[in-house]
């Protein structure tokens, strides 16, 4: 069986694969490259792909690919947006500082700040230093980027085909698998997670839902709420509840220390990331 799942960073995309493949016997499992990348002749096979233009995989690229590929099973992993920008926030300089130190001095800064007083600075504020530029963006720009993110996604997920599921990180956290066993035609791995020996384990940080109360305020609902919303009712999320946490508590383990540990693993990552693709490869 040769299964594919997709969905954009920080949904949950990584974990599931170790969750989907563990529940096939002689299951290869492969994340990320370009979409075909590792296609090989296997029993059994998972794929993980995740939509960034800044790499070149828009959703042009997958919809080329998928007109071509054939895969028994396609998973369309969701996140609630609020939280999946928390968590890609924080995930910024995981490939280390790229030139820009003091940029990453700045966001770690504000984050102590959020820390110490959640109510004291805006979410959208702390994204202005999540950029890829040299200098960090308007608030305004911080928007139309989530905008033509769900934009973009929102379309991709409408134009699929009943042979696709869409699945939430929700539910993947709940332990909610009995739509998606039933799918696959096979029970996933429920306890399964990213191997602690793997370079991709750095991806975990809370295995959580609703984070994304503590960190926004009443600013960033007004700001945020016209770029979200489609995207929520498509996938079937309450596009009503906004409700803050009226006592909102950030904590550093899952904040500011996850954050300044993540560059600190690149090189470790790297070499851990290597090992990995050979021993893939020795598998064919």
């Amino acid at each position: 069986m040769k299964i594919v799942i997709l969905g954009t960073g920080k949904t949950g995309t990584t974990v599931m694969v170790h969750k989907v493949s563990g529940g096939l016997s002689n299951c290869s499992s492969f994340s990320g490259g370009r979409p075909g990348k590792h296609i090989g002749e296997y029993e059994n096979a998972v794929y993980k792909h995740t939509y960034d233009e800044r790499k070149g995989k828009n959703f042009e690229v997958f919809r080329e690919h998928f007109s071509k590929e054939h895969y028994d099973r396609k998973i369309w992993m969701s996140r609630d947006p609020r939280d999946a920008a928390v968590s890609r926030m924080l995930y910024r300089w995981h490939g280390g500082y790229g030139g820009r130190k003091q940029q990453f001095k700045n966001h770690l800064e504000l984050v102590l700040k959020k820390e110490k007083d959640p109510l004291s600075i805006p979410f959208s504020e702390i994204c202005r230093y999540t950029g890829f530029d040299d200098s960090p963006r308007t608030v305004a720009e911080v928007i139309d980027e989530e905008k033509h993110r769900y934009h973009e996604m929102s379309g991709f997920v409408k134009g699929l085909g009943s042979d696709w599921i869409l699945f939430t990180f929700e539910d993947m956290v709940a332990q909610k698998f009995d739509v998606l066993n039933e799918y696959l035609g096979f029970e996933v791995r429920a306890e399964a997670n990213v191997p602690s020996a793997s370079g991709t384990a750095k991806v975990i940080r809370k295995k959580d839902t609703g984070d994304w109360r503590h960190w926004f305020t009443e600013e960033d609902m007004d700001l945020f709420k016209p770029a979200f919303l489609p995207y929520m009712e498509l996938i079937g999320y309450d596009c009503n509840d906004w409700e803050p946490e009226p006592n909102p508590v950030i904590e550093p383990e899952f904040s500011s220390i996850y954050m300044q540990r993540l560059p600190s693993m690149v090189g470790k990552n790297k070499v851990l990331r290597y090992f990995d693709s050979v021993f893939q490869k020795l598998k064919k």
